[in-house]
């Protein structure tokens, strides 16, 4: 038997909050050999799980591709075979693991074990960190036990508000003691003001292009500006650095508490993990949103932070115009704007620095634990 199953995968947007539920399991006294993974062949996992100290199982499961290519439609065609191969070995797994528990953080690569959980009775806690929950957690939390939520009102049944999961290292930092150290680290001046664009893990077309510009408006001033630029486009063109200015471009960057505590301003998407870290670590942030997300999820996360003067809320059109390249500048020369921001920022992830999630986690197994010895 082992404690409890987390499960969800595909993108590094479930991933990481899958990680981080892990260690707070450890953290509250569960060995990691009582804690299973289990995600999608096809995912970021297969390479983020290695060295976690997590046993990990990764199933045929895979999704929709949205690409009317020959590939994108070949893999379509597969899908209902990997999906009912994937809900046949997770059967096997919830029958061979007996969990207290089964945790699902949503995405496609959630469904076989969540379903399987169901089907045996053991009870589910979807986590949602979004706004709007995704399809996958939506159908999930009509069975779940309890609905670990991070925002309130929320619409999915039996809704606890437990704040996000976050990863140790984010939870437990402290940026203005870290800034020196972390500059040192990443090879940064101790002085220059910087900046950070990010477009989450795949990347942003418009948060790159909108660098050049950044670049330009920063020219004879002593900046950094940090790309997080995502792998796909890691080879592309390098913009002209003018005088004065550091730029360092990477792919991926696994040195974030580094870098955000190195940062002056931070420019991002508003993915639900983006968000959640902002708060958690408390930095000042422009947030411009992916306007092709599901219902609109990742401007209504964005808004929960911009709405409370701890982020500039901008859009696509505005890094094409240069509306947010004037933005970010001005952000800059005000000191004081920016602390105020990271202040409210970091008093707004209060909850997402304490132990609710996990309490809610070991209720829900405890609950059905008590049931089942007093129908004994």
């Amino acid at each position: 038997m082992v404690y409890a199953v987390v499960t969800g995968g595909g993108t590094s947007g479930h991933v990481i909050p899958a990680l981080a539920i892990c260690e707070l399991l450890v953290e509250a006294g569960h060995s990691p050999d009582d804690i299973r993974y289990v995600g999608s062949r096809r995912g970021i996992e297969t390479q983020l799980m290695v060295d976690t100290g997590i046993a990990s199982e990764f199933l045929p499961i895979s999704g929709l591709q949205r690409s009317w290519t020959i590939r994108g439609m070949a893999r379509n065609a597969l899908l209902p075979w990997r999906l009912l191969h994937s809900r046949f070995l997770a059967r096997g797994l919830i029958k061979l693991w007996k969990p207290s528990v089964v945790i699902s953080v949503g995405g496609y690569a959630s469904e076989p074990i969540s379903r399987a959980a169901i089907q045996q009775d053991i009870p589910l806690v979807c986590v949602s960190y979004d706004r709007i929950a995704g399809l996958a957690t939506r159908r999930q939390a009509r069975h779940a036990t309890i609905c670990a939520v991070s925002f309130e009102n929320s619409s999915l049944p039996n809704s606890v508000m437990t704040g996000a999961p976050v990863r140790r290292h984010l939870r437990t930092l402290h940026v203005a003691d870290s800034r020196a150290i972390s500059r040192e680290m990443l090879g940064l001046s101790s002085t220059a003001q910087m900046v950070v664009v990010m477009g989450g893990s795949l990347g942003s077309g418009v948060l790159n292009a909108m660098v050049a510009d950044l670049l330009r408006a920063l020219e004879g001033r002593e900046a950094i500006v940090y790309h997080i630029c995502g792998e796909r486009f890691v080879r592309d063109p390098m913009p002209h650095v003018p005088a004065g200015v550091q730029y360092i471009r990477v792919g991926y960057e696994d040195r974030m508490a580094d870098v955000y505590s190195a940062l002056d301003v931070l420019v991002s998407r508003a993915g639900a993990s983006s968000v959640a870290e902002i708060a958690t670590v408390g930095v000042a942030a422009v947030l411009v949103p992916w306007p092709d997300a599901a219902e609109n999820h990742q401007e209504l996360n964005a808004r929960w932070l911009t709405d409370s003067g701890a982020g500039i809320l901008m859009d696509d059109a505005a890094c094409a115009d240069g509306r947010a390249v004037v933005q970010i500048t001005q952000l800059l020369a005000d000191r004081d704007r920016v602390s105020v921001m990271a202040r409210t920022a970091y008093q707004l992830g209060t909850m997402h620095r304490s132990s609710a999630l996990v309490d809610a986690i070991e209720g829900a197994a405890h609950a059905t634990v008590a049931r089942g010895t007093m129908d004994d």
